[in-house]
């Protein structure tokens, strides 16, 4: 009998020696545990904002290579055109200049060959003088 005495009093020392460390390592887990928790919650944020910067950054993308975007932002063609007016005649002086371009090729000439054009406009003759390539002279009425 005295060794079963013994062998109960041993017993519940060690039962609670091991349940006292089982409770130590639980407690260092959970504190492990609690102790990852801001390090992962950190890490998720930052890859929710690297995420959310590379949406903005392809939307923004999106937005440069929108075709309407490109005709909405497309300058309007400059217009130059030349008009004489004189004794209740307008002269429009691009077409004064298709003529004389028009009357040299009918002399045999190319409009490739064309190099330098001088057009001198006397709305008194109703004529205009034209010197292509400081060679070849006419006139074309207006």
């Amino acid at each position: 009998m005295a060794m079963e005495k013994r062998d109960a009093k041993v017993t519940p020392v060690k039962t609670t020696t091991a349940k006292a460390a089982e409770a130590k390592e639980e407690a260092v887990a959970a504190a492990n545990v609690k102790a990852e928790e801001p390090k992962k919650a950190a890490e998720k944020a930052a890859e929710e904002k690297k995420e959310t910067v590379k949406k903005e950054a392809t939307a923004k993308k999106a937005v440069k290579k929108s075709p309407a975007k490109k005709t909405e932002t497309k300058k309007a063609e400059k217009v130059e055109e030349i008009y004489l007016q004189f004794h209740g005649q307008e002269i429009f002086t691009k077409e004064i200049m298709e003529k004389a371009k028009k009357a040299y090729i009918a002399e045999g000439h190319r409009e490739s060959s064309i190099k330098s054009i001088r057009l001198y406009i006397k709305p008194e003759e109703n004529m205009a003088y034209y010197v292509i390539n400081e060679k070849v002279a006419g006139g074309v009425a207006l």
